[in-house]
């Protein structure tokens, strides 16, 4: 007789590795991979082969809440903030002006096309579906699209990771009016969009200083001892936040910024931890979501469901855009990829919680709508992201990101020195130079030299040839240096 632990153990985690495996297939014909996990999540369901009972919407909006802080916080982290500071205000006009824009004009179409629906329901549809998921997006730069410019892509990361504070503002606010909530008057709804952002940026702020001095001051006795620590602040800065009614959600990404732009001991151990974990949570989180969903009921849905994706991707989403960036130097067609890029995920399937524990009439109808417009945003804006930017003509090869790039090496006993691998140009001036004539600045060595398929020890004779991959160990400082040295032209 098998226990119902072993049984629910047997079934989840036979449910997630047949996902991930099924993944790797799936990703080659271009679906994004958190479609598959929402696919497999609806299989598994009620309505579904699977059978497996599962529509608590509370715990599965709890699950969905944790899981985005630490997507939000490992995106802080891996953002690279001198590529973005230059287009920052950019970012603050999408995620300000953009979501609300988006979120009046969905609602405007929703209502002409379905007038069954209220102007008030109509507004909440499109508040919940008018912030980008940054659980998609960033899954979406991290297995694609990695030849995009780089300051295009960190306008879009920040934008998403920043604007669910507006679309939880957006959510509270027209569910505040369908339920004629009298106690909420317009300065209040003001001064709580205020008090979320502020709060939000300043306890981000403070939260990620502080993390950074404990981190490099307090000395633990177990390395293992800082993965816990970073792992349990991240829930922390949310709780903390919320409590002094910021937005948790803002809060985690800035301190991920914080203390991402600096250093800290097991920096490289961390983020491999992190990697891992966030993924483990997407996965739970989508197949908990689709758990969710009765694909009976979204057979009944599908056409206004189909329609207000399309509407959000052709109409809504580019003229929001296109408004909030009216007059900001960028090109037309960056301005074409960023509304395409307007990826709809996990944000709106937890906003869309909301009105089900509200008990409003229409939220379960609300919830299968918005978990249909994400199938479909994921569909066909994440499958399609690669062939719109090559339409577009903006796919950027980096060349410094193939020839100079850093090492995964954790370097903890000797502090400002970093391991890097340099591969030597074919006309670079070293090339047939042995090492010894190579004046290389001082706290600098040459560890090992890759050749093909042989891996050279070198000595200070050993001759540079080029398409050698060099791996060298220097002061910070002086790196730059060495990149010149190898990369000038004989």
């Amino acid at each position: 007789m098998i226990d119902s632990f072993t049984l629910q153990a047997l079934v989840i985690s036979t449910l997630v590795i047949f996902s991930i495996l099924s993944s790797k297939l799936f990703f080659r014909f271009g679906f994004p991979i958190l479609l598959i996990f929402l696919t497999f999540g609806m299989l598994a369901g009620t309505d579904g082969p699977g059978g497996i009972d599962f529509s608590d919407y509370s715990l599965a909006q709890s699950i969905g809440i944790f899981a985005l802080i630490y997507i939000l916080f490992l995106g802080g982290l891996e953002s690279e903030w001198d590529s973005l500071k230059d287009f920052l205000a950019v970012g603050i006009r999408l995620s300000i002006f953009g979501t609300i824009l988006t979120a009046l004009i969905l609602g405007v179409l929703i209502h002409l096309l379905f007038p069954v629906l209220g102007f008030m329901e109509s507004f909440l549809l499109g508040s919940i579906v008018s912030a980008t998921d940054a659980a998609s997006v960033f899954n979406i730069f991290k297995t694609g699209s990695s030849d995009l410019p780089i300051h295009l892509k960190k306008i879009i990361e920040f934008e998403s990771g920043s604007n669910d504070a507006v679309g939880v503002l957006l959510t509270t606010i027209f569910m505040n009016l369908i339920t004629a909530d009298a106690s909420f008057s317009g300065f209040q709804f003001f001064r709580f969009f205020v008090m979320q952002v502020l709060v939000g940026m300043m306890m981000g702020y403070s939260m990620g200083i502080l993390i950074l001095y404990l981190m490099n001051s307090v000395k633990l006795g177990y390395d293992g001892l800082y993965l816990v620590f970073i792992t349990a602040s991240v829930p922390f800065i949310y709780a903390v936040t919320t409590v002094f009614q910021g937005n948790g959600f803002l809060a985690v990404y800035i301190a991920g910024i914080i203390v991402g732009r600096n250093k800290f001991i097991h920096k490289k151990s961390i983020f491999r931890f992190l990697n891992g974990y966030v993924w483990i949570l997407q996965i739970g989180m989508f197949l908990c979501f689709g758990l969710l969903v009765y694909p009976t009921r979204m057979a009944n849905i599908w056409v206004p469901g189909l329609l207000i994706g399309v509407l959000l991707i052709l109409l809504a989403r580019p003229l929001a855009v296109f408004i909030s960036l009216f007059r900001v130097n960028l090109p037309i067609k960056e301005k074409l990829f960023i509304s395409w890029v307007g990826l709809r995920g996990a944000s709106p399937i937890i906003l869309a919680t909301f009105p089900i524990a509200q008990g409003l009439v229409w939220g379960d109808l609300l919830f299968h709508i918005v978990f249909f417009v994400v199938l479909v945003s994921l569909l066909i804006q994440g499958s399609l992201i690669p062939r719109v930017a090559q339409w577009l003509g903006i796919l950027k090869v980096d060349p410094d990101r193939k020839i100079y790039r850093p090492t995964d090496f954790d370097n903890i006993e000797f502090p400002g020195m970093t391991l890097q691998e340099l591969i030597v140009p074919y006309n670079s001036s070293v090339v047939d130079k042995a090492l010894f004539e190579i004046k290389l600045p001082d706290q600098s060595h040459i560890l090992l030299i890759a050749r093909g398929e042989q891996f050279l020890i070198p000595s200070g004779n050993t001759q540079v040839k080029g398409g050698d991959v060099v791996w060298v160990l220097a002061k910070d400082d002086v790196m730059p240096i060495i990149g010149k040295i190898f990369m000038s032209i004989a």
